[in-house]
Order: C-alpha cells, then structure tokens, then sequence
C-alpha cells in the first residue's frame, strides 16, 4: 500500500493528468485508498467468478491445448482458486506440467494438500455416530498423511457447513457427485445435531490456535464432537420429561377417582332425598337472598376503597384498587419501610432526590382515606424494598427447583440453561 507522500503526489497526478493516458488502478483493500482518490475514479467491483463459468473456461482451454482431464480434477481447481481465473489458470499450467497434459483426480488432490478428504468425511460420520474410538484412529491416520490439526477441524467445519447447506437446498453443483453423495447421508443427521456440531468446532478451531499441543487439543476436539451428538435435542427432552410427568399425574388422578366414585354411590340416594325436601323452601328464599348479597356486596365495595390501610401492603393495595400505579411503582422501587401506624408512615428514600414521593403519597392517602396522613422521610435503614424481598423470594423458588428431580435432570445435561421467570398456571 502507498505511503501518504506517494498518494498526495498520485493526487496531483489524477487532478491534472496528462493528455491521452488512461490510468487503472487496482487493489483488494479499498478501505485503505484515501477519499480524495475515490472521489476523482470511477470505481469498479470486480466479482468471483463462479465454480460453473470457470470449470468452463478452464474446460475449453484444455481442449483448444489439447490436453486431456479428469471432469473432477479440474472441479477441485476451480474449488481451489476461489473465483479467481488468474489462479486457475496458474493451477491449470502446474497440473498440466505435473501430468503431462493428462490431467488426473488423484494427482491434482497430491498437488493441492487435498489428497484424503474422504477420510475427513469418514471422520465426520463416525463422530455422528459416536464411535469415538474409531474417530480417533482415523484423526491419527490423517496426521500420519502430514494434514496439521487446524486443517482437520478446518475440513471438518467445512462438512458440517456443506451438509447443513444440502439439508436446507437439498444439491450443490459446486460439488463432485462423489462428495455430495456423501455429504447428502450426512444431512439426514437433521439440522439440530448439525448446528451443534458445528458450534463444538468453531470453539474447537479457536482453542487450537493457543494451545500448547495443538495433536492433543485436536483429539479432545473429536472427543467432544463425539460426545455431543449424542447429546438429545433440548426440545425432545423436555417434551419427554413433560410426558412423564403427565402419566404420572394421570395415574394418581385414576385411584383418587375410583375411591371416591364408591363413596359418592353410597350416598347419592341419601343426598337426593333431602334435595328434593330443600327445594321447595330454598326457592321461595332464593330471590330475597340475592337480593340482600348484591346490596352487601356493592357496600363493602364502596368501604375497602376508603377504609384505613393496617400495613404497608395494604396501603400498596389500596393505592392500586384508585388506580395510582405511577405512585404505587415508586413506592416499590425506591422506599424502605421503617415504620407504619394508623395515619403515620416513617420511610427512607433509595435516592434523596426523590423526596416529592413523600409529598404525593401524603396527599393521595387523604384524598382516598378522607383522613390525614403524615408520611416523614428518616435516615435508618429500615425493611428492603419490595422490589429487592420480591427478588429474593424469586431466587429462592429457582434453588427449590433445580432441586426439583425432574428439573435436576434437565441442568444435568443442560448446566449453562437458566430460570429467567415463574408462572403459577394454576392461579390465572
């Protein structure tokens, strides 16, 4: 890349260029090329070229030079360039020289260090299957052949990359027929065990970078990549934790019926007797009784939204039911209980700023209660917050169930899951 001298004189050159030159520009690192450069060019993006257009044009030179080849050696260089024909066809000219214009699989793999991929997709199959043992034989065999361990977990990243691709789009013409036979058997795995594969690897290639021994840190990476496809999927297990507990709770449901339909055999004659005497009288009352109930209840009603609150959280409640919930979040939130009585609360405020708390509290409580109220601020330390008892009360409910059997199976297999909230179905 240019120095700053180097591109200030380039500068002056594109500000006043000379007559009949045309001058081009090329480079891979654009962000380092100064706006006052860009801003006198007309920029261009030159793109790869894809693994058809140039297995075609590699394709047609071979035949123009008379040169004989393998459909999947000349696949494995496009691979190799990467989408740049400068480098396929420099790749084309050293296999051509290597084989003497006949161009085969197996020597274009020893040319570019791809010789035994096919031992690497072994190596991927029997990790899916969990045959550690035999995965590590292979790992050791492909270290024998010169392959270094960040090129191992390199290619295996790759099938598993490939494979979750097949599993979605189902073909890829941008691989030989051989290796997508083998790579479609590996994406009927399922995506789930594939994803997470792939997740153990990309951990794997990072702790290879500093370990001490890279063939060790390889072998543990096979060692875990073993272990986790046997691992079950997360949704399937709770699914059958849950079924579990269903047949369970289904089973005791079906004794607790059977004993009490006996009981309730022996005594529906009793029963139906007596109702039929009953309900004659309790027609005659029934009306006068609703009656009565309605007007009790519309007047208690009207006496729990102005009765005097007898502790804190009453007065918590009192202030929801008039419908003072900015009022009630703050008192929450940022109030330490020191004391209550009839017409006297002592708190001390989270934060000294918020003294206006004191002030509406005061004020709303006589407008509910028609009663005076006198709410003062002190430094004790008092009662936490009932955010912060709340927050407690929570943590213990999430001990109480990690220590719950069926839960402690689950973090077993699980230990990095979390409790984030709690909900009583039985109560809503």
């Amino acid at each position: 890349m240019l120095s700053n001298a180097a591109f200030n004189a380039l500068l002056k050159t594109l500000e006043e260029p000379p007559q009949n030159v045309k001058f081009i520009f090329a480079t891979t690192e654009i962000k380092k090329i100064p706006a006052t450069i860009i801003s006198r060019c007309q920029k261009f993006d030159l793109q790869r070229v894809d693994l058809k257009t140039l297995s075609n044009h590699l394709k047609n030179i071979c035949q123009n030079e008379s040169i004989s080849y393998e459909n999947d050696s000349i696949s494995h260089i496009c691979k190799a360039s990467e989408g740049s024909v400068r480098d396929a066809l420099s790749l084309l000219d050293q296999a051509a020289s290597l084989c003497g214009d006949n161009i085969k699989e197996q020597r274009v793999l020893n040319m570019l260090g791809l010789n035994g991929y096919e031992k690497n997709i072994e190596l991927f199959e029997l990790c899916l299957s969990n045959q550690c043992s035999e995965a590590l034989k292979v790992y050791d065999d492909i270290l024998q052949n010169g392959v270094q361990p960040l090129q191992i977990i390199s290619n295996l990243l790759e099938i598993s990359h490939l494979a979750s691709k097949i599993n979605i789009i189902k073909s890829d013409t941008n691989m030989t027929e051989s290796i997508q036979k083998k790579i479609s058997e590996i994406s009927t795995n399922g995506l789930p065990k594939l994803v997470r594969l792939w997740q153990i690897l990309i951990k794997s290639f990072e702790e290879l970078k500093y370990a001490p021994n890279e063939e060790q840190a390889g072998s543990m990476a096979i060692i875990k990549l073993c272990y986790g496809s046997s691992l079950p999927d997360p949704s399937q297990f709770l699914e059958k934790i849950s079924e579990q507990t269903n047949t369970q709770s289904e089973n005791k449901q079906t004794k607790v019926s059977e004993t009490t339909k006996s009981k309730e055999n022996t005594t529906n004659y009793k029963e139906e007797k007596s109702e039929n005497d009953q309900t004659k009288v309790s027609e005659a009352s029934y009306s006068q009784e609703k009656l009565n109930k309605e007007v009790i209840v519309n007047n208690e009603e009207k006496s729990e939204n102005f009765k005097n609150p007898e502790s804190f959280e009453d007065m918590l409640d009192l202030l929801l039911k008039n419908k003072e919930s900015l009022l009630h979040a703050q008192l929450i939130n940022n109030v330490h209980l020191i004391s209550f009585e009839e017409s006297s609360i002592k708190l001390r405020l989270k934060f000294k700023s918020d003294t206006e708390i004191l002030r509406n509290l005061s004020s709303t409580l006589e407008k509910i209660t028609k009663k005076k109220w006198n709410v003062t601020h002190s430094e004790e330390d008092g009662e936490k917050t009932i955010v912060e008892k709340q927050n407690i009360k929570l943590n213990e409910q999430k001990e109480q169930i990690k220590a719950n059997p069926h839960f402690a199976e689950i973090f077993k297999h699980f230990p990095q899951a979390e409790i984030t909230s709690i909900e009583d179905k039985k109560s809503n």
